[in-house]
């Protein structure tokens, strides 16, 4: 258990950024289509502006480092910046792994404080 709860802080995002991301992306994508990615300078500029909240949520919520939390958000910025929707599976795998991470650090320190 422990092997997998250090893989999901490594490789996991917050599930806020994970799933926030992953919306913000198919909304962008969906203007996208629409426009016939005329709107893809918005999108770009959109997904730039939101790696600084990620960022943060990384740092403070996830307890990540700075430079894992800078990592991160840039990894989704750009991801979510792409016109296509396949990279949405990146943010939404961060956030799944995000959240076992914090449903198994809540039974691994309750069981730390009862043994």
């Amino acid at each position: 258990m422990e092997k997998l709860n250090s893989f999901c802080k490594t490789t996991g995002l917050h599930p806020l950024v994970g799933f926030g991301m992953l919306a913000v992306d198919w909304m962008l994508f969906g203007a996208e289509a629409a426009t016939l990615e005329v709107s893809w300078p918005i999108s770009i500029a959109i997904a730039a502006a939101l790696t600084i909240p990620c960022t943060l949520i990384q740092k403070y919520s996830f307890g990540d480092s700075w430079g894992a939390s800078i990592g991160k958000s840039l990894l989704v910025g750009v991801v979510t910046a792409v016109p296509t929707a396949l990279p949405s599976v990146v943010p939404l795998a961060g956030g799944v792994a995000g959240t076992i991470k914090m449903l198994t650090d809540g039974k691994t320190n309750a069981s730390r404080a009862s043994g």
